[in-house]
């Protein structure tokens, strides 16, 4: 299979009817061998003008089948005065391609003049082989490619599977909606919590059970949560002096101290000292823990100043402390009937 390629190369001279003074454009167009999409490049000379003339190359019009690739490139003038430039085209057609039409402009001091490219035209060959009939050339669709040549089954299966997914989306999308999220119990504050457990310590009649040991427990453990609530600093797992010295620093009354001294004490002479306080202590005990959670309120303290006093509860308090444990079971010698030993 041969290419054919055919070219031209035209040497023309266009000169000025009357008065042009002996002025001649001449164009040359080359290679001699092209194809479709080749470039050429156009030679135009103006010679037979005088010194002082301004010699203006035009730009060549797009035609679509011939395109310049850039502005005219302008050559140094010859020793004759031969003004010269050079155009780089490209071909996009097939056949006998006439070039742009153009005119030089030529200006003197006695007039200007306008002087047209001579008509070239070039043969062009295609890149098609010779046999090729280009009425007849079919057009074929993509090899293996998913285009335009779906067959009637594939386009139903991509729609049942597009409504598929659309319908799943939706499903999804009503039942994410009717799913809430579970509604948390409000947080109550650390007063009413403690009132509360409270209300149900008394409500389980430990007291008329004969379980004191439990009643006093439960009693210094709701205490104990309560001030654990009200600051991370009075922890669960402190002593009955540690705590009582931590609340006696941070802001807490002294009359409100000295009943949480007796409170925790008390609970801990029955809890650890088995000693078993009547039915009527335990209901006093009860009313004066409520009434010790009701009433507490925490003060704001001024630091004290700088001292060289070593950490501890003060002397006066470690006396309270102590009398307030002595005052916890001071009444059993006067109800001896409702007293019981947990000795055999």
């Amino acid at each position: 299979m041969s290419w054919v390629a055919v070219a031209l190369l035209m040497l023309t001279v266009q000169a000025v009817p009357g008065g042009g003074g002996g002025v001649e454009v001449r164009a040359i167009v080359a290679p001699d061998s092209l194809r479709i999409g080749d470039r050429i490049t156009l030679s135009v000379e103006v010679s037979g003008v005088t010194a002082g003339a301004e010699v203006v190359f035009p730009q060549l019009p797009d035609s679509g089948a011939v395109v310049a690739l850039g502005p005219p490139l302008l050559l140094p003038v010859e020793a004759d005065g031969t003004r010269s430039a050079r155009y780089e085209l490209a071909v996009w057609s097939v056949g006998v391609v006439p070039l742009p039409e153009a005119e030089v402009r030529i200006v003197t001091e006695a007039a200007e003049l306008l002087i047209a490219v001579p008509a070239l035209t070039v043969d062009v060959a295609s890149v098609l082989p010779e046999a090729a009939d280009l009425d007849t050339l079919a057009w074929g669709p993509p090899a293996d490619v998913v285009g335009g040549n779906w067959s009637t089954q594939e386009k139903l299966a991509a729609g049942g599977l597009a409504l598929t997914l659309l319908l799943a989306a939706v499903l999804y999308a009503r039942r994410r909606a009717s799913v809430q999220p579970p509604l948390l119990p409000p947080v109550q504050p650390p007063r009413a919590r403690a009132l509360a457990a409270l209300e149900r310590l008394a409500a389980a009649g430990l007291a008329e059970a004969g379980e004191l040991k439990g009643l006093y427990s439960a009693l210094s453990y709701i205490v104990r949560e309560f001030l654990a609530d009200t600051d991370p600093a009075w922890r669960v797992d402190l002593t009955t002096a540690e705590l009582v010295e931590a609340v006696s620093r941070d802001g807490l009354g002294e009359r409100r101290q000295r009943a949480l001294a007796g409170l925790l004490a008390g609970a801990d002479l029955v809890k650890f000292a088995r000693r078993r306080p009547s039915r009527a202590q335990a209901a006093r005990a009860l009313d004066a823990t409520r009434r010790w959670i009701v009433e507490f309120e925490r003060v704001v303290v001024e630091p004290p100043p700088e001292s060289e006093a070593e950490p501890g509860l003060a002397p006066e308090l470690l006396d309270a402390l102590l009398a307030a444990m002595d005052d916890v079971f001071a009444g059993e010698a006067e109800e001896p009937e409702e007293t019981e030993s947990l000795e055999p």
